[in-house]
């Protein structure tokens, strides 16, 4: 009898042992990261993000099952040897659980190769939109719910060719990676459903006076149907400013926006003169969701303006980590388990203001695309959808053909070609004489 109680006792004290062991290693508070700019020309893009996220965490009370969340937060100055120093900072002195961020598409390409360096910390990417994050430089721990700007602008560049009827556009836009995608996707989008080409004509990424650009538009104006702004932020307010002054409003019928010329912070910058401006995304402000109704507002209350899609993003972003975190009962400090789950999650219409998506196997977003015009409502400048095109992938019209896809150049200033002969001669040596023929006989992709 003796002897049972004695093995009874030991079971008790190593059971409670045990459990103030688990108390112990308990997780005090859950540590998110964020970095972007938040300071200088770009902090539209990194204060956007950040307002999204904290937004985000306010529906959580900035808590998970009882765990209070920390934010440390890291202005860029978009600066990438200044975010690398940031990004090691998170990781080693703050040992954060996860980071949201960067912003921007330089950033974002020398986030995944620290990514990759640093499989054990994760990241979802904030609005930074270089194809290659999620492709050519996939890794495992660098999650993105956002975009690529080439899958929101494939389908505009069809629309422009087969809707509005255009042969032959102008692209002006900043010198570096993501506007090179845009171009890129754009251009794959308008010479493959019949348009005729597409010039590229970059300028410096803080570049405000465009008198010498303008001088060289009006001089096109008779050979080129239209020209579409590829820039962002200030650079955007003066282009329109100076196109107007210049009387290119008058020559050309139409100005196009890449995917960040019209939203939301930018229309009360531009005002009327963004009226008609035809542009393309993954979210339009005018959706009429619940989900999307619910983000406005909140935001609004929150801020005092209305949101656009860069704050989208990072409510998107905290909106995802707690459904992975939910799927692991929280235990985020077991990294791999937490990434799994992240690449795991899917967003129904009544989650994200966007509408659905859920994730492609190098962990990018499957969603809607949306070519989307600038209204005035109710006094209100805001975009409204025109035409959705359904579960978009980030390869586009080429979703069965990835790997050709990626065998083939990655994205520059100049690649792909913007003649469509050039093209052409192009791209069959990834697709193959087949896939030409057929754009050539049905005038385009075909659904």
């Amino acid at each position: 009898m003796k002897r049972k109680n004695w093995v009874v006792m030991i079971t008790v004290i190593f059971f409670l042992i045990g459990a103030m062991a688990g108390s112990a290693a308990a997780l005090d508070e859950i540590r998110i990261g964020t970095i972007g700019p938040i300071t200088g020309w770009a902090t539209i893009f990194g204060q956007g993000n950040l307002n999204g996220i904290e937004l985000a965490l306010d529906e959580y009370n900035n808590e998970f099952n009882g765990v209070p969340i920390k934010i440390v937060s890291e202005d860029t100055k978009a600066d990438v040897e200044v975010m690398r120093t940031k990004l090691d900072s998170l990781k080693n002195r703050d040992k954060v659980h996860l980071i949201i961020g960067p912003s921007l598409g330089h950033e974002g390409m020398a986030a995944v190769d620290w990514g990759a360096r640093n499989p054990e910390v994760p990241m979802l990417i904030g609005y930074s939109a270089p194809e290659d994050i999620t492709m050519r430089k996939a890794t495992n721990s660098v999650v993105r719910p956002g975009w690529t700007g080439a899958q929101v602008i494939f389908n505009f560049g069809q629309y422009c060719a087969k809707d509005l009827g255009y042969k032959k556009i102008i692209i002006v836009g900043q010198d570096y990676s993501y506007p090179w995608d845009q171009a890129a996707g754009f251009i794959r989008g308008f010479l493959e459903n019949g348009g005729e080409e597409v010039k590229r004509v970059w300028h410096p990424v803080e570049a405000v006076d465009f008198s010498s650009i303008m001088a060289k538009l009006l001089g096109m104006s008779k050979e080129y149907d239209a020209v579409l702004n590829n820039s962002g932020g200030a650079q955007v307010v003066a282009f329109f400013k100076q196109w107007k002054q210049f009387g290119l409003d008058k020559v050309y019928p139409q100005i196009l926006g890449q995917a960040n010329v019209p939203i939301v912070s930018m229309l009360s910058e531009l005002g009327d003169s963004s009226l008609g401006v035809y542009s393309s995304l993954h979210y339009y402000d005018g959706n009429p969701s619940a989900a999307n109704q619910k983000f406005r507002e909140s935001f609004k209350k929150k801020y005092g303006h209305y949101p656009d899609v860069i704050a989208l993003q990072g409510y998107d972003a905290v909106h995802v980590a707690f459904k992975a975190m939910k799927a692991i009962d929280g235990k985020v400090d077991d990294p791999h388990k937490f990434i799994a789950a992240l690449r795991q999650v899917r967003m129904s219409a009544d989650e994200s203001p966007r509408g659905a998506f859920y994730f492609d196997k190098y962990a990018n977003p499957v969603q809607n695309i949306y070519i989307k015009k600038v209204v005035k409502k109710d006094g209100r400048l805001m975009n409204e959808a025109v035409k959705t095109y359904t579960e978009v992938s980030q390869f586009g019209p080429y979703a069965d053909m990835a790997e050709k896809y990626m065998a083939a150049p990655a994205t520059t200033r100049d690649y792909p070609p913007g003649d469509k002969a050039s093209y052409f001669k192009e791209i069959e040596k990834y697709f193959g004489k087949d896939y030409v023929e057929n754009l050539k006989k049905n005038n385009g992709w075909t659904d």
